[in-house]
């Protein structure tokens, strides 16, 4: 099984990637996809797989649990800070912010928690395993990496797609768009830091800014829940999208050198 896996990479990469998925469906008692001890159980449990995989298939070595790398990788992985502050203003076009009240820290506390176990979750399944089992098979030249990124950030943004459940289908591509433009970068970092501590703070804190007033407030709505049309889509794609790539581009252009 091992060697089958290892061999065909990408096939057994997309078939883990459906079965966590499956395992996380299992956690479904509420129809809030960000809140609550459904989600935590869910996240906590995809958590727990990859980690056996990783052991299983031999790439606990590259899978970055390691304290070197962790600033780097935070300073890498900075632009992201600021697409995470900017994501607040965009996701939050029209509130009244003086009108809005909070709902408890119990709240605040639980939803800093699952968007903990939400980076924890994404980083070690998208990077420690999924890009770490490609570029184990493709190798690590300039080329070959791209070939591992882009494979690996293509079955991040696809595994938004079961929230079409929660979103209408405009916003559900802005945010399988946007999402595999980030694993883009999120690898990059990854790869440039050879630490995964790095990506989990950094997508922990933007998933936080970005969703922060959405959900441990009355008075607004999150952009889980936001509609838009095909000019906005448009807009927050290229705004969203665009800046990773760039960015992602230019830190491995460095590695080339």
């Amino acid at each position: 099984m091992k060697k089958i896996m290892n061999k065909y990479v990408v096939i057994s990469s997309v078939v883990i990637s459906f079965g966590l998925l499956l395992i996380s469906s299992l956690f479904s008692w509420d129809d809030n996809p960000v809140m609550g001890f459904d989600k935590l159980c869910a996240d906590a449990s995809i958590v727990i797989c990859c980690l056996l995989l990783i052991r299983f298939l031999g790439l606990q070595d590259t899978a970055g649990f390691t304290k070197k790398g962790f600033w780097k990788g935070l300073l890498y992985g900075s632009p992201f800070l600021v697409i995470g502050i900017a994501s607040v203003f965009v996701s939050n076009a029209g509130t009244d912010f003086s009108s809005l009240t909070h709902i408890s820290v119990a709240n605040s506390v639980m939803f800093t928690i699952n968007m903990l176990f939400v980076g924890m979750n994404e980083e070690i399944w998208m990077r420690a395993l999924i890009l770490n089992a490609l570029m184990k098979k493709y190798g690590d030249t300039y080329p070959e990496i791209w070939k591992s990124l882009l494979i690996s950030a293509l079955i991040f943004g696809a595994i938004h797609l079961p929230n079409i459940f929660f979103m209408d289908p405009v916003t559900l591509l802005v945010q399988v768009v946007n999402a595999a433009a980030g694993g883009v970068l999120f690898g990059a970092i990854f790869i440039k830091s050879k630490n995964i501590w790095a990506g989990i703070t950094i997508h922990a804190l933007v998933d936080w800014c970005s969703l922060f007033i959405g959900n441990c407030f009355i008075g607004t709505e999150s952009i889980i829940s936001m509609t838009m049309t095909i000019q906005q889509a448009a807009v927050i794609i290229a705004l969203g999208s665009l800046p990773p790539i760039l960015i992602a581009w230019l830190l491995l252009r460095r590695k080339q050198g």
